[in-house]
Parts: structure tokens; sequence; C-alpha cells
């Protein structure tokens, strides 16, 4: 079977001692720093950025009494920055206590808001970094509520996101065809913007936005594609980084093919684990005695939904293969999920029922499984930022090699990942060569989170950014999930939370053991 378009777009992606405070600094007696104006250089032509005057005011739809909104005004073009302008629309939790200054924060993708996880701080951070610091989350160029990235009507896109096609000279025609068709409606509805997405370009917004709150340095907190956007940062400003930590790191380094390649082991070990899990708690769907047993049963119920859909409750919308792969992948994200997935799998084995799956995939590409309707437009600048940052058109050769490893090492997943990168191979802006390495020259230290059981930046990925980065610090959490801060427990919460509350360094190549 070949992926579904939705494959293409919902997973491209992609304590120990301390030694002393970030280097650099004017530190307080207590480690902390007081924010003022800012003195680091402004980059010629763009001081009119640089040194606007901020605002703050009442979000018009937050739910949260402590927070205060604004928009920063960024140039479309940095290479024409008397032309085009945009706004970057941002959200600031104010610190409960003193504030020492200003994180800022993402939550990955890309895509997601992070004027959402500032609106949450007390959900995603501990109470000594919400205590010190105003939380400032922001929608990156394309996304949300910052000229935002459009493709085509809900009901549209709807239709070709839930559709699979067989493996057949036609399915493959077919495929291309409903890709070329969205990729279109982007060009025609988005314009010149998506030349103006990459992840180079939010992170020049944010040395805009670190200047404009008057901070000399960048203190910053990434997850997932977070990671990129922050190792992107450094690598552009080394001398305008704070206290930067990065949780679930990708590997700016490699290609997307090997990305995908990555992304499909990590998921296929996530399943496994899971599987494991499943057998051994006695209530499995899964037929078999074994993992790879019944891991060939599971795939044998995903490739015969091409033929016989999975019935959902909603009408008109039934369980093929990408939507069957999107599900399970969601709930392989963290363990603590995994009961959720022995749920779905039973609704949809054992009585035919795909709602679960179905809903499962829509909260990845956010999409109101009700209504139709899609929440945000995190998919749509998924695919602009992913195709813009990486080249496309890799070669056939290299494709069927890629293939022919994926099916030896990720044989559950190979096929939602196999084909290449078909999606951005059509898209009109590319990148010429990958992101990294990032090196950052000459940075203060940056913290390197990796998960070993993470199934959707591997662990790998943040051994090689820590290995790439000129000042990087690993952390290992030896456990399962995606991002390790509050999930692992105090070995990596309280390295963090002295880390960016008062400089304290953490050991390089710290292990935390599972919980």
């Amino acid at each position: 079977m070949k992926r579904s378009i939705a494959a293409l777009g919902s997973l491209f992606l992609f304590l120990g001692a301390c030694s002393s405070s970030v280097p650099g600094e004017e530190l307080s007696s207590d480690g902390s720093r007081d924010p003022g104006e800012s003195t680091a250089p402004i980059p010629e032509g763009l001081e009119a950025f640089y040194e606007q005057e901020v605002t703050w005011e009442a979000c018009e739809e937050s739910g949260t009494i402590n927070s205060e909104c604004t928009e920063i005004t960024v140039p479309l073009d940095y290479d024409d920055p008397d032309g085009e302008r945009i706004e970057i629309s941002v959200l600031k939790a104010n610190a409960t206590g003193e504030a020492q200054g200003s994180l800022f924060v993402n939550p990955g993708g890309p895509g997601s808001s992070g004027k959402d996880v500032a609106e949450s701080a007390t959900f995603y951070f501990n109470d000594p970094i919400i205590e010190n610091y105003d939380i400032i989350g922001f929608d990156p160029r394309g996304v949300g509520d910052s000229a935002p990235v459009d493709c085509m009507p809900d009901d549209e896109l709807g239709l070709v996101l839930d559709a699979s096609y067989p493996d057949t000279d036609e399915g493959s025609a077919e495929s291309l065809e409903d890709t070329k068709e969205i990729v279109q409606s982007c060009v025609d509805t988005s314009g010149d913007l998506l030349e103006h997405v990459s992840t180079i370009d939010a992170a020049r917004d944010m040395d805009v936005m670190r200047a404009a709150l008057g901070e000399n340095k960048l203190d910053y907190f990434g997850f997932s594609y977070g990671t990129h956007l922050g190792g992107q940062y450094a690598e552009l400003f080394p001398d305008n980084v704070g206290r930067m930590v990065l949780d679930g790191a990708v590997d700016p380094a490699i290609s997307s093919l090997d990305s995908s390649y990555f992304q499909a082991v990590g998921f296929e070990k996530a399943l496994t684990a899971y599987v494991e899990y499943c057998l051994e708690d006695g209530d499995c769907p899964l037929e078999g005695d074994t993992a790879d047993e019944a891991k060939e049963f599971l795939q044998e119920q995903i490739e015969d939904s091409l033929e016989n859909p999975l019935p959902t409750m909603i009408d008109d919308r039934s369980v093929t293969p990408g939507i069957y792969y999107t599900g399970i992948a969601t709930t392989l994200y963290a363990e603590e999920s995994w009961p959720y997935l022995t749920e779905a799998l039973s609704m949809a084995i054992e009585r035919g029922d795909g709602s679960l799956l179905l809903s499962f995939n829509d909260l990845m590409i956010g999409r109101d499984t009700m209504s139709g309707e899609f929440m945000d437009n995190s998919l749509e600048a998924r695919w602009a930022i992913n195709c813009i940052d990486y080249p496309a058109g890799v070669d056939e050769e290299a494709v069927a090699e890629n293939d022919a490893r994926l099916h030896e090492d990720a044989p559950t997943f190979a096929p939602y990942f196999e084909g290449g990168d078909v999606f951005c191979n059509e898209w009109p802006h590319t990148a010429d060569e990958v992101p990294g390495p990032f090196l950052a020259e000459g940075s203060s230290e940056i913290i390197v989170i990796g998960t070993v059981g993470d199934p959707a930046t591997p662990y790998e990925a943040a051994v090689s950014l820590a290995e790439q980065l000129d000042n990087g610090i690993l952390l290992t959490w030896e456990g399962e999930g995606h991002v390790a801060y509050g999930t692992a427990g105090s070995c990596i919460d309280d390295a963090v939370d002295n880390y960016f509350v008062d400089g304290t360094i953490p050991e390089d190549g710290l292990i935390c053991p599972a919980n």
C-alpha cells in the first residue's frame, strides 16, 4: 500500500553535579538577572524593527488572567526590510513572582502555537520557572495568528487527507495528482508568504522579539521541532544565546530522507515496546505469542483496511491505512497513552469500529472529528515550513535504498514512510542544503535532552546535536515517549529548573533512569 496524503503531512518531520553559571552573564548574588534595555548589536538596516516599542494589552480570547498580548512587527523578507511587513502574535504569561527575564518557548510541530504553551504555562512548566520568568509564547510566522499559511477550505482539505491509495501505478498517479492539487492550492492562496516561512526567518524574528522586549540574551525552551528553531537561532546569533534548553532534539545535519528513516525506526521501537506491554497486560486485541507475531497481525489489519475500511461514528468517514497509521502513531508519543491505543485497537479489531483511531488521527492534524473543521492551520504550516527548510528532489536510487532499509528496520511503519518526500518535491520553495550542522560557536552552554524511547525525535538526534554544538550539554532520560521535561521526574526537571533559575549547568552526559 502507499502512504496517504495524511501520512505525508502528519509525521514529517518529523542531577548531576553542577559546575558554574552561564559565562558572559551579569548575575546577582542569587544567580538571577535583571532585565533591561537590550544593548546587543543590531543588524544593519533593521533598526526600526529592533527598536520598536512594545505595548502589552489584555488578550481578547485568553482564559488566563495572568496573561497579556501584543504584536511585534517584522519584515516579510529580511533581504528587503523596507518592503512588506507582517505581525508576529505574542502572548506573555507574567511571572507569578518577581521576573528575572523573559523565557521564549516553542512546542514543536512545526506549525504549533507557542501562545498556547504560554497560556497554559502552569501545565508545561514547574513552579521555579513560572515564578521567575515571564513566559513568552508566540506563533511563528506562517502559524496561527502570525501571517498564517492557508491552502484550501476545510471540506476540500479533509477529503484529500482521508484518502488512501493502492500500491499500483494507478494509485501512485492518483496520489501524485492529489498532492499537486494541494500544493497548487497553497500557492494560489498564500502566494509570496510561502517563500518566507523558513526556520531561518522565524529565528531572525526571535532576535527582533528579544531586542524589542529589552533582553540582551535570549532565554529559550524548545521542544521537538522547537529544538530546530532554537538551534537555528544559536547558529545565527551565538553571542545572543542566554539559557537554552532543547528537549526532544531534531538533527539538523541529516537529510529529510534520513530523518524519515530514523523516525520510522523510532516509531517501530515504540510500537514494539507498546506491544510487549499489551501482551503482558493480558487483555490485548493483538494475536500472537511474541511481539513480532503481534506486530505482523497488526500489519495485516492495517493493510486490510484499504479494501475494507473501518466504519466510524462519522457516517462519511472511515479508517483506511493512512488514518490507521496516524491514529497509532499519535498514541505512541507518551507511555501514558498506551491504554488508549489498546482501547482503539480493541474497537477496531474486535468490533470493526474505527472511531477512536479516527479521533487520534484528527488530534494529530488539528481537526475536530465531529464537525470535520480544522481547529488551526498547523498542518498547512507544517507542510510549508518543512518543505522550505530542506532540499527536495531526492534521486530515485536513494529513495529505493531508503525504502529497502525501512522494510528491514521498521516493517510496520515502512509503508507509511516509503517513497521519499513526494509532497515537498512538488513544493515551489525548497532549501539548497540541509539546515545543519549547528555549531553556535562561542555561545553559552546549551542543554540538549534526549529520551532513549522517543519515537518522534529518536535519541540519536539528541546525541548528534549535542556533539555539533560548540557548547552542547547532553542529558539522557532512559524512558519512553516524546520529550522528557515534565515526564521524566526530578532528575531531568531539577536540572532544567536550576539551570534556568540560577544558571547552574548540569553535568554533561547526565543519565536519568526511567521512572
